[in-house]
């Protein structure tokens, strides 16, 4: 878990720094006072360059400034202090260091830092785009099945190699059939992870929803575009042609779904806004019990909780993330703000936690753990 946090010229910050509570953390702070964007610093570090906020990411970047830099210290698994740096200009990510050394890939810093958000974008895992769904369901293979990024890198070359060629023009037969194999191969193995994965996440999103919204009901299934009694090798040869005048590939394990049903529809057609931030919210959390398991913890970003949550609704998230047992960051406007959603679930008064204000870039602690 995140220890320790150092800011550099990072969206409104200019220096500053930060001791986190192992479990709850909370961030006041008008709007526009860096509250998010703190957050974002803590994904950013634990994701290896990600944001989960829209935009540009050259903007990370302070106005003026050349670059910006990232400094956190954290607890692993291992029980060792582990040390995280990085900075990056307007260009992009130009050094990363891990305690000292730089990482052979991203995936050691991901690894090292499991980092989930919750924030008014969290919907788009409803309504979005099939990208953002596959996204989050390989976020928590990665973290849980050890045999996923060694496979994803084989199946993620067999797919760039396979695209070089049609992009090419008129691959020859032999050789588009060698990297078919391949790709199949890898889908076909991806897909059996996926689908081993998704039975463990719709029996913990069956549980968050029952006590986030016992009302919603969600079955989740792979979608995986081949046809009935289909494989990937002949789902391949059966779109060779078109894949050959359209130059990608159309099949394959990047082009899957996470299917959201409720009431044998699907759930961006059936649910509300904000019964879609509640789905979202507990496919989020339902992950958290899974990287438990795997013998890691986890940091929870939760930013601006009460958009489009009713009291009750509001509530009920509250009393899930105090009983979690994560590392937990969670925004709110002021004190008043806070002691009124806290009023609503007791659980949060016997949880250590720590209180912070943001003010113009500025943090101050105001309660310790």
């Amino acid at each position: 878990m995140l220890s320790r946090l150092q800011l550099g010229n990072f969206r409104n910050y200019s220096q500053a720094e930060v001791a986190f509570c192992p479990r709850v953390n909370v961030i006041l702070g008008d709007n526009g006072s860096g509250k998010t964007s703190l957050l974002e610093a803590v994904y950013f570090i634990g994701s290896g360059g990600r944001s989960f906020r829209g935009g540009r990411l050259s903007r990370l970047v302070k106005d003026q400034a050349d670059a910006a830099t990232l400094y956190a210290e954290v607890a692993g698994a291992d029980d060792r202090v582990h040390r995280l740096g990085v900075r990056r200009t307007p260009g992009g990510i130009d050094a990363l260091k891990l305690d000292g050394q730089t990482p052979r890939a991203l995936s050691e810093v991901a690894t090292l830092l499991p980092v989930l958000a919750l924030h008014p974008g969290s919907v788009e895992l409803v309504f979005g785009a099939s990208a953002l769904r596959r996204r989050f369901l390989d976020w928590g293979m990665f973290h849980v099945e050890h045999d996923f990024m060694p496979l994803w890198r084989q199946a993620a070359g067999a797919l760039k190699h396979r695209n070089a060629l049609l992009k090419k023009g008129r691959p020859t037969l032999r050789e588009l059939a060698f990297w078919d194999q391949q790709l199949a191969q890898s889908s076909d193995r991806i897909e059996g992870l996926r689908r081993r994965y998704l039975a463990g996440l719709q029996s913990q999103l069956d549980t968050a929803l029952a006590a986030l919204s016992p009302e919603l009901s969600v079955v989740l299934t792979l979608q995986t575009g081949l046809h009935k009694g289909e494989n990937y090798l002949q789902a391949l040869e059966r779109v060779r042609a078109d894949d050959i005048r359209r130059g990608f590939s159309q099949v394959g394990f990047h082009r899957a779904d996470l299917r959201l049903e409720t009431d044998g529809v699907l759930a961006r057609d059936r649910v509300s806004r904000g019964q879609a931030k509640l789905v979202a919210y507990a496919l989020v959390l339902a992950q958290l019990p899974m990287i438990q398991a795997a013998g890691k913890v986890c940091t929870l970003l939760v930013d601006d909780l009460g958009a489009e949550l009713d009291a009750r609704h509001r509530h009920q998230v509250l009393h899930y993330l105090a009983s979690t047992g994560h590392q937990t960051l969670i925004t709110a406007l002021d004190l008043p703000h806070w002691q009124g959603l806290a009023a609503e679930n007791n659980e949060l008064s016997g949880v250590e936690s720590r209180m912070f204000h943001v003010e113009h870039g500025r943090i101050r602690r105001l309660t310790d753990c």
